[in-house]
């Protein structure tokens, strides 16, 4: 069997080090191509970015509450809103409150500490979790479908012949740590699964101690050799996080108790006490945000499913921020929260949501650009929130979704350049083109938007763009533009100017039903000349096909809806993380919704439903109570 073919099935896997019970991983790569080349850049940048990855899809119209338009959000979500008065106010921002399961977060951003990101998203935004997990970790568009895993990509291609020689006296400790989750589907290369487990108890304490039972002379025996070198050089890093872990501290915050985030959060801040040179550090919330079902109580909406994942990530963060401040490194700590995809306008008939779009992203520390002063009269003059309140219409239905404000690639941009020391260029490489950075921080230096600045996305058979006009004062009018091959445009929509606003934004939007759609804006000046914006591209491909309650599957009971009828046989799929079928089922006669019963799985593992009818093939990730 050749090494590649072997590696890629194998299922042997060296164990990750354990600090109070929290799984933590080091590794030489996050496996990111965005966080890999940053990780890199920022080795002695002095800067850390924790990410908390908020898995599920997270409400935020039930986090983030768009006061100005409470109205209708009250005739949309008669079962899940609750009372305006029972929403937590903010500083300086009146159209704007926090859910009330968050008062220290509430705190942060009244402190200037916490930012909040409105309405991201990505053009053609993707309804699987599956999916759309994968856009957000690997930066890909919504049409770039990569076969390979984040960590596992990166270690094939950046750290060629590892393990050999890692780690070494120029990168000492692990560029990225992850905290609090089972080895995802990110862990597999084109070739090579860089994912382990340690499968019992003797393998494990083999790990700790060094004990190999010897390798048989043949083919297996020299694969296996391979497969223990990896293991024992992804554990080296092993000495210096415990190091770290054990030096003492002067002060530190009182984290809350039972309360899986704050736990993973406690193991981060020792470590930085501790002066781990690692830039970026992931931790993951315990709770799924797949809130379709139960969202709130019924009694008190204020209250129940949501309000309590909520509470824990906020206390989590506080007390991770207060901890941070103890020991003197606030400033040079950023957080940065997100989840796949955010959830649709209108709650359904089962006290819950499915799933939508845009969402805000919340970013929390001491080096925010949230000074009052500092943001009056730019383009974002609210402290602490870049961008408005999601426009919602009069008339909402089922179909009705959050608009993009920001691309997620946006976000990550401004992260890179303004706070992880990397170039324009070097940032441009890593995302694979140029995306306009925000004022997320104080360090930033941004320059005017350039031109005019068109981005997009495709809803329900809609076609939404959003572009932004420096010296708008200069032009008389713009023209939509629209092609089917990108090169040759016709004009469908002139938009006289009426704003004397040296930098403006615009809407606009129609029915479209073609699978390719190109848009440009054309700008005509006072002069009558034309100055074009960039050009995108709208595909017509992307819907949600299924969902899965509960998930996590609780009883071995799964239930699956589809969301279109099939003329055919459907066959159900549970896969390993890494491909491996464990499990299949058909049903010769489906109906919209598949219940059934399956045998007991790992507990807390992540694996992949698969439903496959006729051409159709269609993917989400599951756990296990």
């Amino acid at each position: 069997m050749k090494r590649r073919s072997f590696l890629k099935t194998s299922s042997l896997i060296a164990a990750p080090l354990i600090i109070n019970g929290i799984p933590v991983m080091g590794a030489p790569k996050t496996g990111s191509s965005m966080l890999d080349a940053l990780a890199q850049a920022s080795y002695g940048c002095g800067k850390i970015l924790v990410i908390v990855q908020m898995n599920g899809g997270n409400d935020g119209l039930n986090m983030v509450f768009p006061l100005d338009y409470y109205s209708q959000l009250q005739s949309a979500r008669t079962n899940l809103l609750m009372p305006q008065n029972a929403i937590s106010t903010l500083n300086n921002n009146i159209t704007t409150g926090l859910h009330p399961a968050m008062p220290e977060m509430k705190n942060l951003y009244n402190e200037g500490k916490l930012m909040i990101v409105q309405g991201v998203s990505y053009a053609n935004p993707s309804f699987s979790h599956f999916r759309a997990t994968d856009i957000w970790f690997s930066a890909s568009g919504s049409n770039t479908t990569l076969n390979s895993g984040w960590l596992g990509r990166e270690l094939d291609t950046q750290y060629s012949g590892f393990p050999t020689a890692f780690p070494n006296a120029d990168m000492p400790d692990p560029l990225a740590i992850q905290i609090g989750s089972t080895l995802p589907f990110s862990l597999q290369g084109p070739a090579i699964n860089m994912g382990y487990n340690a499968p019992n108890p003797t393998a494990l304490l083999n790990v700790i101690n060094g004990i190999t039972d010897a390798a048989p002379n043949n083919d297996y025996g020299r694969e296996l050799s391979f497969l223990r070198l990896m293991k024992d050089q992804s554990n080296a890093y092993r000495v210096v996080i415990q190091n770290a872990y054990n030096v003492p501290q002067s002060q530190s915050a009182t984290y809350p108790t039972g309360n899986s985030l704050a736990d993973q959060l406690k193991i981060v801040a020792k470590l930085i006490n501790g002066g781990l040179k690692t830039p970026v550090y992931i931790v993951n919330h315990p709770n799924s945000h797949d809130t379709h079902e139960g969202q709130v109580d019924v009694n008190d909406k204020s209250l129940g499913y949501q309000a309590k994942i909520l509470g824990i990530l906020s206390k989590a963060i506080g007390a991770f921020q207060t901890d941070l401040g103890l020991m003197g490194k606030d400033d040079k700590v950023t957080g940065m929260t997100y989840s796949e995809f955010g959830r649709r306008v209108k709650s359904n008939a089962s006290i819950g949501t499915d799933h939508g779009t845009a969402a805000p992203v919340m970013f929390f520390g001491a080096a925010l650009n949230t000074n009052p002063t500092s943001v009056a009269g730019t383009a974002n003059p609210i402290p602490g929130m870049i961008g408005t309140s999601p426009v919602l219409p009069t008339t909402i239905d089922n179909n009705t979704l959050l608009p993009m404000q920001y691309d997620f690639r946006q976000l990550y941009a401004s992260v890179m350049q303004d706070w992880l020391c990397l170039s324009a260029k070097e940032t441009d490489n890593v995302l694979g083109s140029a995306y306009a950075r925000l004022p997320i921080f104080k360090s930033a230096n941004l320059s005017a938007v350039a031109g005019i600045e068109l981005t997009g996305q495709y809803i329900n058979g809609e076609a939404r763009l959003n572009y932004k006009v420096a010296e708008n004062n200069k032009y008389s009018s713009f023209a939509i533009e629209f092609s089917t091959d990108g090169i040759t445009f016709t004009e469908v929509k002139r938009i006289l100017n009426t704003s004397l606003n040296t930098l403006e934004s615009y809407i606009y939007s129609e029915v479209k039903n073609t699978s390719k759609m190109y848009y440009r804006i054309a700008g005509r000046n006072n002069q009558g000349a034309i100055k074009y914006s960039n050009m995108i591209v709208l595909r017509n491909n992307q819907q949600q096909l299924i969902s899965v309650n509960p998930n996590p599957v609780v009883n071995n009971q799964i239930n699956i809806k589809l969301f279109e009828t099939p003329n055919s046989a459907v066959d159900v799929n549970i896969l390993t993380m890494t491909g491996q079928k464990l499990y299949s089922n058909r049903f010769a006669q489906p109906g919209s919704v598949l219940s059934f019963k399956v045998p007991t799985f790992t507990a807390n593992a992540h694996y992949i439903l698969e439903v496959v009818y006729g051409t159709t093939i269609a993917h989400e990730q599951i756990m296990f109570r």
